[in-house]
């Protein structure tokens, strides 16, 4: 069993770190992991160029992550570091690649120029809005939900076919505040993974939503559907174990936290 996408980015990067994740990936018989940072905590700043000017609040969080943006030689030296050991799981490397069109090309230098294990792009910006921020939140009776799915799933195919990517990443982000889609899309949804089967992409089946969000629709019930996907033989890849031992984990050492010492959390998955 594999679970593709676990963060490490809240820790510092030490073999003690990625320990907590491989105890319990081994406890509930996950034999692979994907890790993955996000491009935004290094120095990929010209793929936040639109997003980071389209409204205050969204130039003030990219300014911080600007400000505490790691090395990514930090990163990769880290990767050669832990595949020196010997551990009782596979594990994977890579980037979480926050995906725009205008961008392929800054993309594609950067696969050239890094050799990480693979590479998952994600639709985080539509027109520049960073849509599922918690601390922007929105009201889908606000907006054209058939205009916004159809630029969604518009950027989706264009993801795919850049052929810039190993998989695509929680699909069903758009429904984040409980945005389903209001129409019948399977002819879109048969697009997208008759091109994730013909550029050999995996896809995500993510929990994030549910633990992120409390989204009561665990996986690609609403945004992708899951069925066109097994019907064209797409890789679809599961994402949820680690993520929910984490959270109860989490807020277990949250509650220590308040009547102890501060501690680091123990892990995070998102």
């Amino acid at each position: 069993m594999i679970d593709a996408h676990v963060h490490l980015e809240k820790g510092d990067y030490s073999a003690e770190w990625i320990e907590q994740f491989i105890e319990y990936a081994e406890k509930r018989n996950i034999d692979e992991i994907f890790f993955l940072e996000h491009t935004h905590i290094f120095e990929f700043h010209n793929l936040y160029n639109e997003m980071s000017v389209y409204s205050e609040y969204q130039k003030n969080w990219y300014q911080k992550k600007r400000k505490q943006a790691r090395p990514l030689k930090d990163y990769i030296d880290y990767i050669e570091k832990i595949k020196q050991i010997n551990f009782q799981i596979r594990l994977k490397f890579g980037l979480e690649v926050c995906y725009s069109p205008e961008h392929e090309i800054d993309i594609a230098r950067m696969k050239q120029m890094y050799s990480f294990d693979f590479l998952a792009g994600s639709i985080h910006f539509i027109d520049g809005w960073a849509f599922s921020h918690l601390k922007q939140r929105w009201d889908k009776n606000d907006y054209d939900m058939d205009e916004l799915y159809e630029k969604y799933y518009a950027l989706m195919l264009s993801l795919i076919n850049s052929r810039l990517f190993s998989g695509l990443a929680h699909p069903q982000s758009l429904q984040c505040y409980g945005a389903y889609p209001q129409k019948n899309y399977r002819h879109i949804y048969l697009l997208l993974a008759r091109a994730l089967r013909s550029n050999n992409m995996y896809i995500e089946e993510s929990s994030g939503l549910a633990i992120n969000y409390g989204d009561k629709q665990l996986g690609m019930n609403g945004a992708v559907d899951l069925t066109v996907a097994r019907q064209h033989q797409v890789h679809v890849i599961f994402c949820f174990s680690i993520a929910l031992a984490c959270r109860r984990a989490l807020k277990k050492s949250f509650s220590r936290a308040e009547h102890s010492s501060p501690r680091r959390p123990v892990c995070v998955s998102t």
